[in-house]
């Protein structure tokens, strides 16, 4: 046998094995485990037929050797055609999902597609969509009455009328008959249309087409079918994207719903496998499949759809318009699709992968060579019968009526658990309870928790207290009612994390409730000033839950007049924003903690930020980077700048650094962590070489400083990772036994650690931005010195702890300044009402932080805060206190100081050589 013989019965399809195992797993994945799948898009150039042979063997093994193993929809090329009718490619879609349901597993009833279907379909009046409501739930009736054996046999129960050419006796029958078999069971249809579309899920939030409708016009829609008219426009002739939009919305509504098991309904209990999709050619960028699978992505991350899996060929051109996960080739995908299996889909990842595959003859030989070895699917075997489950349902419904019976009659029963999130909240990604509450109850108790669970517990007595003091109250007491802020920040940390919280979190709650006891304090004392109350929301680990927590937070407020602003956004990520526009369009003001990133005031005007921005933070490192002995008593002559170009916070801030340093002598560095909750660069990344490990990061920089020992790092990531990128930098030291570095605000987090960073890395010279250390401005500060003792009067037990650096950690006076600045403002809000204290709502405490605090600003903790909008203001205080810190053993001390501190007390200059503040 020849070379070129053995060769070609290799399979050599670079890594169709590893991928196909991955798409089985997924396929037949456990209903509680699954996350939503990108879609994978398999790119090839020219008229390959490689995508289009793994496509045929996918749906083969679907298909099985003697029955259909998963249910599954194929497009092939015709479909693509932009002259076939729109609802054709739905139509295909609805029955071959259909046609390949698994023998037990009942039919595929899509309630919400065949009713917007109904509405497309419906005739208009002299070409215009001018369809009354009315007429048009008659209409949608009859197209059910198409697919429904029960409505149909009711309709014809209820006989003809003289519209349809009834004899006498048939219009007496249908006058008697006809409202209770016709216009009875139609009048139901629509109130339970409008239910399915309009109402409340059972987890709380809106149903999907309510927030569609919401997302288009701005207002939550009250009847459906006057909504639907609306939003379908111009019906099959109208806008073919908008089209699209909605009907893939339905759909993937429907097949979610289907994939969701019921206790008395054994079909739907015998559903152990997603819906699959399959595309055998994508066509041209404008072509029907094309926008199909654009919107198709768009609404599995909108609706977090985990009953799909979609495979799609002969893409070439989709790519260019949505962010996608690149893999390099069939073997990385698997790997990819396998690890999504086993740990799921991190929030904001994007919704495509895109995989290139070759045409070559051998590829395609080896690919149709390994699936023909193995072409079918493994699904797993139910131990009975359909008839089996409906006996075994019926006798659990007798048992659940037993319980109730005994209950009523007072029989003991074992009581279930409780509910994890006890009521309040809800389970988010990871896993942990997260949502709005009062108290610490809902947010975990686990003893590594118990800081964090200390504070709420402090906040929640203080809640306590302001309520016990003002229920005593005459109805005409003049002084005024409580109101509420509400806390939004990450209260938990992802499932298996060694830290309850990241970023900062606990010494923000600190500050928060610090400023809570401080403020209710003169308050109470007073009559004159307004107590307040706050409220915990959970937004997930790193903000990973954030949009939806939102929601419930603007749906709480719209309940609660009492709640007039939030506080927090301590950390700068994609998510924050989502929640940001969110508050903003309920028009809920916002002030930030420690958040810094110049993106967040884009994100509404009724957003407040009390740090500086990353902008002002880059060019202070960049005048630092220049000017200061930071590299054995002299100036760094050479930077290495690491960032990680996913992280909002770290872009930012590199990009400020880069625009303000020279260029010439600097070198970035991009590194994105292997568990970044939104890996995929931002548009418009820095500039820069990209590093695949920390380890690499750290030969990278010790490689440099061996090269040139007056190179500075400027770390502009995030302080979690500090400490590993010191761990490896430490066992590569041998060439680099000394660096210095200059961190950005985040590397304060690092200060917390059990071991401090210089002890992780013993020649570490390290500098790092701070936006509001107490403890140096305690002499020239009122409200720093105020600050500092209520923090040592309630935390001085963690004097040598760990969790006693927080006395000079930033984020502990900025949740404290964003608290008081906050309470002021309610303050002066209620002044203006003149007493009248039901004038006071958020609304109110809005014009009053546009328009500025009265005397120009407020003096805080962390220096003067002048955050205003109006007149030109931009909501950030142009000359906030900024500093940077040389960290130590012995303590932090302050090398430079630019900004205001107070009214009439600016800081121009720093150092002894006096270089002037940017």
């Amino acid at each position: 046998m020849s070379t070129g013989d053995q060769q070609s019965r290799v399979p050599a399809y670079p890594g169709v094995e590893k991928f196909v195992d991955a798409f089985d797993k997924l396929v037949v994945q456990p209903r509680r485990s699954r996350t939503r799948v990108p879609v994978v898009l398999l790119s090839e150039p020219g008229d390959g037929q490689a995508g289009r042979r793994i496509v045929a063997g996918l749906r083969s093994r679907l298909r099985g050797r003697e029955g259909r193993l998963a249910p599954h929809a194929c497009l092939d090329g015709a479909t693509a055609d932009p002259a076939a009718p729109p609802l054709d490619l739905f139509e295909q879609i609805a029955f071959q999902l259909d046609a390949t349901m698994p023998p037990g597993t009942g039919r595929l009833r899509l309630p919400s597609y065949r009713l917007l279907r109904a509405v497309v379909t419906a005739p208009a009046v002299g070409g215009l969509m001018e369809r009354r409501p009315g007429e048009l739930r008659d209409h949608c009736y009859a197209e059910h009455r198409e697919v429904s054996a029960l409505a149909r046999g009711l309709w014809w129960l209820g006989g003809r009328d003289q519209a349809n050419g009834g004899t006498l006796l048939e219009l007496l029958w249908n006058f008697v008959a006809g409202p209770l078999f016709q216009r009875l069971p139609r009048a139901l249809y629509g109130r339970r249309a409008g239910r399915r579309m309009l109402g409340r899920s059972r987890q709380g939030g809106r149903r999907w087409y309510a927030e569609w409708v919401r997302q288009q016009q701005g207002t939550p829609p009250t009847d459906f079918f006057r909504s639907a008219l609306d939003l379908v426009g111009g019906g099959p002739d109208g806008d073919p994207e908008q089209l699209d939009r909605i009907l893939v919305h339905a759909l993937l509504a429907d097949l979610e719903g289907a994939a969701r098991k019921r206790m008395f309904n054994p079909w739907r209990r015998r559903r152990v496998s997603r819906f699959v999709l399959l595309v055998e050619e994508a066509g041209p960028a404008e072509s029907r499949v094309q926008r199909f699978l654009r919107e198709l992505r768009s609404a599995m991350e909108d609706l977090r759809c985990t009953s799909v899996v979609a495979v799609a060929a002969g893409v070439r051109t989709l790519a260019s318009r949505i962010p996608d996960i690149e893999v390099p080739g069939l073997s990385a995908a698997g790997a990819e699709l396998a690890n999504i299996a086993q740990r799921g889909t991190p929030p904001g990842r994007p919704s495509g992968m895109v995989v290139p595959v070759s045409d070559g003859p051998a590829d395609d030989q080896a690919a149709t060579y390994w699936l023909g070895r193995w072409p079918t699917l493994a699904p797993p075997a139910t131990r009975w019968g359909a008839g089996t489950d409906v006996a075994v349902a019926a006798t659990g419904g007798v048992l659940a009526l037993a319980v109730v019976a005994g209950l009523v009659a007072g029989v003991p029963f074992t009581r279930v658990g409780p509910d994890p999130c006890l009521g309040s909240t809800f389970l988010g990604t990871d896993g942990q309870c997260v949502g709005v509450a009062e108290g610490a109850a809902s947010f975990g108790t686990d003893d590594s928790e118990r800081a964090v669970r200390d504070v709420l517990q402090r906040i929640e007595r203080q809640n306590k207290e302001v309520e016990k003091e003002l229920a005593g109250r005459d109805a005409d007491d003049p002084r005024p009612d409580a109101r509420t802020v509400v806390f939004f920040g990450p209260l938990s940390g992802g499932k298996n994390a060694e830290d309850p919280v990241r970023g900062g979190t606990l010494a923000e709650l600190r500050g928060l409730a610090l400023a809570q006891a401080y403020a209710n304090g003169q308050a109470l004392r007073s009559g004159e000033r307004v107590p307040l109350r706050v409220l915990a929301a959970n937004a997930g680990d790193r903000f990973k839950d954030a949009p939806v927590v939102a929601h419930r937070v603007v749906e709480l407020a719209d309940r609660d007049r009492s709640i007039v602003g939030v506080i927090g956004f301590g950390q700068s990520r994609r998510r924050t924003y989502e929640a940001m526009r969110i508050f903003d369009e309920a028009g809920l003001p916002m002030v930030g903690t420690s958040g810094t990133a110049d993106e967040l005031l884009r994100q509404g005007g009724h957003y407040y930020q009390i740090a500086p921005t990353d902008t002002r933070a880059g060019q202070v490192m960049a005048a630092f980077a220049e000017h200061a002995p930071m590299v054995d008593g002299k100036p760094a002559v050479r930077v290495r700048l690491i960032a990680d170009p996913s992280d909002a916070y770290s872009a930012s801030l590199a990009a400020a650094f880069r625009a303000a340093y020279d260029e010439e002598r600097i070198e970035s560095l991009l590194y994105t962590p292997t568990d970044a909750p939104e890996p995929t660069p931002l548009p418009g990344p820095p500039a820069g070489t990209p590093v695949a490990a920390v380890e690499d990061l750290a030969r990278e920089v010790c490689r440099a400083v061996a090269d040139e020992p007056r190179t500075a790092v400027v770390w502009a990531g995030r302080g979690s990772h500090f400490q590993l990128f010191l761990e490896e930098l430490s066992r590569v030291a041998r060439d680099c036994p000394k660096v210095s570095v200059l961190g950005g605000d985040d590397v304060t987090n690092a200060l917390t650690e059990e071991r401090r960073p210089w002890e992780v890395f013993a020649g570490l010279t390290l500098f790092y931005v701070s936006h509001g250390r107490a403890p140096a401005l305690a002499e020239v500060s009122g409200e720093a010195a105020a600050f500092l003792s209520a923090y040592d009067r309630t935390y001085a037990e963690d004097h040598g702890t760990r969790t006693g650096a927080m006395r000079q950690d930033a984020h502990v006076a900025l949740a404290w300044d964003a608290m008081r600045y906050l309470a002021e403002g309610v303050d002066q809000a209620w002044r203006g009402t003149g007493g009248h204290d039901e004038r006071l709502d958020r609304k109110l405490l809005q014009a009053v932080l546009y328009q500025g605090l009265g005397g120009g600003g407020f003096d805080g903790a962390t220096g003067r805060i002048d955050a205003h909008g109006a007149a030109g203001g931009g909501r950030v205080s142009e000359k906030k206190l900024i500093a940077v810190e040389r960290g130590s053993a012995k303590g932090a001390q302050t090398v430079l100081l630019c900004g205001a501190v107070g009214r009439g007390d600016v800081r121009r200059t720093w150092g002894p050589e006096q270089h002037s503040c940017p």
